[in-house]
């Protein structure tokens, strides 16, 4: 069986959500991405890739930035990620049967360094704090505020509610 890339990595042992992780973490480490780590946001710095999963993950961020939930998200979706799990299965493993594996077992025991630690242990593994703590722990995401029915937040007690005098339907 051929040799497995990192990201093949990933997706063997943790799927695509992983896959996502360690693409970030791979093009923020190459300075690919610039990482705004107290607002969760990265933008392109350089639109350099090596890896077709790479090209697709900086085509996915706007000029403005995107949030690294919603990233990591959107990534995961893409068919560069989808298309790890045609590489994987044409090397001869299948992701439901990994655990049957010599090669998954092989991993989980020898995780190695550097990103092929991050693909086969997860975030726990990343060795910039920064970057580790913000993956960890996500910034909750932002409440939909319906257009028709403002809110605004000007009491004492701080309970929410329409703002006295706006229309509601009904």
């Amino acid at each position: 069986m051929d040799k497995l890339t990192t990201y093949e990595t990933a997706w063997l042992v943790g799927g695509a959500e992983r896959a996502a992780v360690v693409v970030l973490v791979t093009l923020a480490a190459g300075g690919q991405l610039e990482v705004a780590y107290k607002r969760q946001r990265i933008r392109v710095a350089r639109a350099e890739s090596t890896y077709p999963v790479e090209a697709a993950a900086l085509d996915l961020v706007p000029k403005s930035g995107i949030g690294v939930a919603d990233f990591l998200r959107e990534l995961a979706a893409t068919e560069a990620v989808h298309n790890l799990e045609k590489a994987i299965r044409a090397k001869g493993q299948p992701r439901l049967l990994r655990w049957f594996s010599p090669r998954y077992r092989d991993l989980v025991q020898n995780p190695g360094t550097g990103v092929r630690r991050v693909a086969v242990l997860g975030v726990p593994a990343i060795e910039d704090e920064q970057l580790r703590e913000m993956l960890a722990h996500p910034l909750p995401g932002m409440p939909k505020i319906d257009l028709m029915l403002p809110v605004r937040d000007n009491t004492f007690d701080s309970t929410i509610g329409p703002s006295p005098g706006t229309w509601t339907a009904g």
